[in-house]
């Protein structure tokens, strides 16, 4: 009984959240990405930009849920090939844990969907093709650090699209705001 008793009160503490950092609730935040195509078809890895807007709730220090979406503001090319990000959206369970008073890492794991623009310029010619709109389960790791009560910044990878033939991944910096 007294095994059980211990395990109701870690659940609860856990559950019940405390008051360090970056209080539970809603936010939403703004994040510059660098994203990276990388391909079997070629050596070439691109890396268009984009901005990422993040919307979520934390219902307590340790568990959250996040919606985001991106657009490519940036497009990239290298040798004869160019990658334009058009959007990309998904929605994502956050699991943290609070370090410090101002600082708390955590992963993230959900689904993403993703369109985008190759074009591939040859001596004949140049190819562009629309992608298909592509969707896939996603997954990062990231650290939110609490700048005031409401204000803070984070920095974050994840790889949003991990197909047989190619990867997109993102290494961002950003804003948010808690209300």
């Amino acid at each position: 009984m007294k095994g059980y008793s211990l395990k109701v009160l870690v659940a609860a503490v856990a559950l019940g959240g405390s008051s360090t950092a970056l209080a539970a609730g809603p936010y939403i935040g703004l994040n510059y990405t660098q994203f990276q195509l990388e391909s079997d078809d070629t050596d070439n890895k691109l890396k268009p930009e984009g901005i990422t807007l993040r919307g979520g709730i934390e219902f307590n220090d340790f568990i959250g849920l996040e919606a985001r979406g991106a657009m490519g503001v940036r497009s990239d090319e290298r040798s004869n090939i160019k990658y334009d990000l058009d959007h990309l959206y998904g929605g994502y369970l956050k699991l943290s844990v609070p370090l410090a008073e101002h600082v708390r890492p955590y992963v993230v794991g959900g689904y993403t969907e993703a369109r985008g623009k190759v074009t591939l310029d040859t001596s004949i010619g140049s190819a562009s093709r629309e992608t298909d709109t592509v969707s896939d389960e996603s997954y990062g790791a990231g650290i939110d650090f609490q700048l005031t009560d409401t204000f803070g910044m984070n920095v974050e990878y994840m790889r949003y699209l991990d197909k047989s033939d190619y990867e997109l991944n993102g290494i961002s910096v950003g804003f948010r705001s808690a209300f």
